[in-house]
C-alpha cells in the first residue's frame, strides 16, 4: 500500500456528485474497472482503505438501493467517478495509481439542514439518524470528512499528488443564492488555508492550494430553466472562478432516457444514459489540461 503512488482527485457536492444515473450498467468503454483506479473506500471494513473503484463509488451516500433491476449484479448507479478516472488515466504516469475519493450526498446544500456531528476516528459525517440532511459549511461534519479523508491520502505517500476537487452542488440552495455564495467562498477559503499551512501545498502543481484546483460543474438544464436562483448560483461558481468553471451543455442527457425513477420522480434533475461518461468527465479533464492540473504537470 504504501509503496503506491496516487494521483488524488475528490469529488464532492449534492446528488449529481454522488451518481443517479440510473440506466443499466455496462462494463465498457470508461465504465470499465481498472486496476489503476482506486477510491478511498467508505462503507463498512472497507473505510479508510485504498479499494478498487467501481461504477458506484462509495459515498456519504450508499446508491446500492437503487440499482437498476434490468442487471441487478451490478449494484447501484452510475456517477463521474470511473468515467473522470479512466479519462485522467492517459494523463498520469505509469508508476501512478489514480485515487478518488468521493464526499457527497443528495439534496444538500450551505442553506438548509443540520449541523450533524463528526466522527473524527472513522472520518464519517453523522446527525444521529444516518448521513442525510447534513448541510455544508466550513465547519460542517461533511466538510470536515472530505478534508480529513484528503489528508489521510495524502499521508500514506509523500510523493501522493493532488489533481483537484470536483464540486457539483447547488441546487439544494436555489431559494437563497447570496447566503450559499458566501458560505461557500467560507469554506474553500478554509479548506486552502487548511492545507497550505499544514505542509501540503507541495501536493499541487503550483504550489500552493487555491481556487486554481477547485472545479465547479454545471448541473442540468432542468433546473436552471425551474428555479431562477440556480443560474445565479452558477454564474457565481463562474465570477469566483472562470477559469476552472466546467462547461456542461443545456441538453446534455438526464434520466428522462433509461432512468427509472428509483433516486428521484423527477428525472429531469439528474445526469443520467451515460452523460458522465459521454459529456462530464471529458469537459472536465479538458479544463484540468488546459489549467495544467494534470499529474504530466508535476514532472
Amino acid at each position: 500500500m504504501l509503496n503506491k503512488k496516487h494521483a488524488i482527485v475528490l469529488v464532492a457536492g449534492q446528488s449529481n456528485a454522488v451518481g443517479y444515473d440510473e440506466s443499466p450498467v455496462e462494463y465498457r468503454s470508461s465504465y470499465s474497472p481498472n486496476k489503476r483506479i482506486k477510491q478511498l473506500g467508505f462503507n463498512g471494513t472497507n473505510n479508510l482503505k485504498i479499494v478498487d473503484l467501481t461504477h458506484c463509488a462509495e459515498s456519504y451516500q450508499d446508491m446500492t438501493p437503487f440499482t437498476n433491476p434490468a442487471n441487478p449484479t451490478r449494484v447501484g448507479t452510475k456517477g463521474i467517478h470511473l468515467p473522470l478516472a479512466n479519462e485522467l488515466l492517459k494523463h498520469i504516469p505509469s508508476d501512478y495509481e489514480l485515487l478518488i475519493i468521493s464526499c457527497a450526498f443528495g439534496g444538500t446544500g450551505f442553506t438548509a439542514g443540520v449541523e450533524g456531528t463528526y466522527d473524527a476516528a472513522a472520518m464519517k459525517p453523522m446527525n444521529g439518524t444516518g448521513h442525510g440532511g447534513i448541510k455544508w459549511s466550513q465547519t460542517s461534519p461533511y466538510y470536515l470528512a472530505m478534508r480529513d479523508r484528503l489528508k489521510f491520502a495524502f499521508d500514506l505517500s509523500h510523493e501522493n499528488v493532488f489533481l483537484g476537487t470536483v464540486w457539483i452542488q447547488g441546487e439544494q440552495d436555489h431559494a437563497d443564492p447570496s447566503t450559499h455564495y458566501t458560505e461557500f467562498q467560507n469554506m474553500t477559503t478554509a479548506f486552502f488555508h487548511f492545507f497550505n499551512t499544514n505542509g501540503y501545498s507541495k501536493r499541487v502543481k503550483k504550489g500552493t492550494f487555491d481556487k486554481d484546483i477547485w472545479y465547479n460543474v454545471e448541473t442540468t438544464g432542468y433546473w436552471y430553466t425551474t428555479f431562477a436562483g440556480c443560474e445565479t448560483i452558477w454564474n457565481n461558481y463562474r465570477t469566483w472562478n472562470p477559469t476552472t468553471y466546467v462547461l456542461v451543455a443545456r441538453e446534455t442527457e438526464t434520466n428522462l432516457v433509461n432512468g427509472t425513477g428509483a433516486t428521484s420522480s423527477t428525472k429531469a434533475a439528474h445526469f443520467g444514459n451515460n452523460a458522465y461518461e459521454k459529456v462530464i468527465a471529458p469537459n472536465i479533464v479538458k479544463t484540468m489540461k488546459t489549467i495544467g492540473t494534470v499529474l504530466l504537470a508535476f514532472l
